[in-house]
């Protein structure tokens, strides 16, 4: 569907306009309310089952816990690094102070230069590894109030947003049928949408 205006005689109206080759209804047109409004009443018709706040809260701190227990491994294993890199700079500056030849000590310097370079990207990525504590918290609170209201979110929220809902809800596009409804090819449960949100969790996504 392409957006268009038509000029009537005292102001333009807004439409959407079938481009599709092959289709029925090709360059029929659709005012926007009707399409807009239709489509509103499907967001607002998404609502949880019983029970299903606390299931989902369930799953995103066990995704987070799984995340958590994960950082913390890569953390260790960044520090290991980093004390490895600490013990290199101080060989190597001992046997600056013990070489004689000019040559030998600048492939010293040489060295501790790079080491040092990679001693500060170690600090940089220990400090991020593990996620600050209150992203869980945040994390929870959006997508709680995503389950509660879908409609407020997509109503109220920006263009990414908006996309975002699309996404959780739906997995193809929606369609306009030529008889005025529109049509619900593959909807996505909000169940389903909570098994995607802790998946996306564990693997570390936003």
């Amino acid at each position: 569907m392409t957006a268009a205006w038509s000029k009537g005689r005292y102001r333009h109206y807004p439409y959407y306009l079938c481009m599709t080759r092959g289709c029925e209804a090709k360059s029929k047109s659709v005012p926007r309310a009707k399409l807009e409004d239709g489509f509103a009443e499907i967001i607002k018709t998404l609502q949880p089952a019983e029970g299903l706040f606390d299931l989902a809260k369930a799953m995103l701190c066990d995704a987070w816990d799984m995340r958590l227990a994960a950082a913390k491994n890569e953390k260790s294993a960044l520090q290991k690094q980093f004390t490895d890199v600490e013990r290199q700079i101080g060989n190597l500056l001992d046997r600056v102070v013990d070489a004689s030849s000019p040559s030998v000590v600048s492939a010293y310097e040489t060295r501790i230069e790079k080491l040092e370079r990679e001693k500060i990207v170690l600090a940089e990525r220990v400090a991020r590894t593990v996620p600050p504590k209150g992203r869980l918290e945040d994390c929870i609170e959006l997508a709680l109030r995503f389950l509660a209201n879908p409609w407020y979110i997509y109503e109220n929220g920006d263009y990414v947003m908006r996309q975002t809902v699309l996404r959780l809800a739906f997995q193809t596009p929606l369609r306009y049928a030529k008889t005025g409804c529109i049509e619900l090819p593959n909807f996505r449960s909000l169940s389903g949408t909570w098994q995607k949100l802790s998946v996306k969790m564990r693997n570390g996504a936003g």
